[in-house]
């Protein structure tokens, strides 16, 4: 389908105790040396932004705005849904048709060629977010492709989708039996040498599962200790010597962000029987310091200590974009009252440098770029 009849796509309180975690560990001898912050996958359809549920949490109350940075068009045409931001931070992705006789591919806009879209590869699969290995779930096995040379392994994991340590030594996905009640499903985290040879199981969950690498020896995992509670359990599981370091418990927890250094991560818990917890949190990855926040939307992390949001607000006829800095407590607004737009169906995703941010405008579904301080 070629771009002039596409749609956009539809849309997208105190801490509680530190408690042992009691999951079930599969004993493993793999050690590696320890590196920063792992790289999650960029999904070309992209990972939608977690839909956030309403609450009465207060508006923040920022520091001034700073001097108005830009905000211009980059694309035009009705293009394009589901954008995500090249390595240098200087070209936007997305899956496109432009015309009825171009092939469907994902395409490249340059910042500095506004509304000039080219051909990056006719090649739609998943990307990590360096662009340097594309996957491809297939029921025979998920096809990992290394993007510089075009080698290719199969995983034998049932078309599953894998997760890249930041090293790109090792993968993890999860697999979970679908044959009993939903409620007692075990998830096994499986863990692999990059080429899948070595398949181990590491770790043993129920209704959970992987979120991804905060390094290259710890995982964000999440699922329920045991049958007898229906809370799920975030923690942070060590693949060195085992260790789990639970963040947060809870039977609503909703968004999970890890910082771009894995050493905060940002999560939403909603409809809690203590109505007091409902609310976005932030927390160490090493259990310590969890706080609500005075605010709820969605987040993406800016750097390792900041993040952008979008305050929810049900029906709001306009958007704005804040940052709120971890370290120090501060907010402040980004975007200037004055400066109106609307972001359609939460698309919208924050480049590598930090610096930009590029989302798809609901007045005219169109790729606008903003350019932050």
């Amino acid at each position: 389908m070629h771009r002039d009849s596409r749609r956009a796509a539809s849309p997208p309180p105190s801490a509680p105790p530190a408690a042992k975690v009691a999951f079930t560990t599969v004993p493993t001898s793999t050690s590696v040396p320890t590196r920063p912050n792992a790289s999650p996958l960029s999904q070309t359809t992209d990972t939608p932004t977690s839909t956030s549920t309403s609450t009465n949490t207060p508006a923040p109350t920022p520091t001034p705005t700073r001097p108005s940075a830009q905000l211009s068009q980059l694309m035009d045409g009705g293009c394009c849904v589901s954008p995500f931001w090249a390595p240098d931070s200087q070209s936007v992705l997305f899956i496109d048709k432009p015309t009825a006789t171009a092939p469907a591919g994902i395409y490249r806009v340059r910042l500095e060629r506004p509304r000039q879209s080219e051909l990056w590869t006719e090649r739609i699969a998943f990307y990590t977010r360096e662009l340097d290995y594309a996957q491809i779930p297939a029921q025979a096995g998920t096809r990992l492709i290394r993007v510089s040379d075009g080698q290719e392994v199969r995983i034998k994991n049932g078309g599953r989708t894998v997760q890249i340590s930041p090293d790109r030594t090792r993968i993890v996905w999860t697999e979970t039996r679908e044959t009993f009640p939903i409620e007692n499903r075990v998830s096994t985290i499986m863990l692999a040498k990059i080429d899948g040879s070595e398949p181990q199981r590491v770790l043993q969950t129920l209704r959970g599962g992987v979120s991804g690498w905060l390094d290259d020896n710890r995982l964000l995992v999440s699922g329920r200790a045991s049958r007898d509670t229906t809370a799920s359990t975030l923690f942070v599981y060590d693949l060195r010597d085992e260790s789990q370091t639970e963040i947060v418990r809870a039977e609503r927890l909703r968004l999970t962000a890890p910082s771009r250094g894995g050493t905060w991560i940002g999560y939403t818990l909603t409809s809690d029987p203590d109505p007091a917890r409902n609310g976005l949190w932030v927390a160490r990855s090493d259990g310590t310091d969890a706080r609500k926040l005075d605010f709820f939307g969605p987040l993406q992390w800016r750097d390792d200590a900041r993040f952008i949001y979008v305050p929810f607000e049900m029906d709001a006829p306009m958007h704005a974009f804040y940052e709120y800095d971890v370290t120090t407590g501060e907010t402040r607004r980004l975007t200037p009252p004055d400066q109106t737009f609307k972001i359609a169906s939460g698309d919208w995703t924050v480049s590598p440098d930090g610096s930009k941010i590029v989302f798809v405008n609901a007045a005219d579904n169109n790729l606008w770029l903003r350019q932050l301080e």
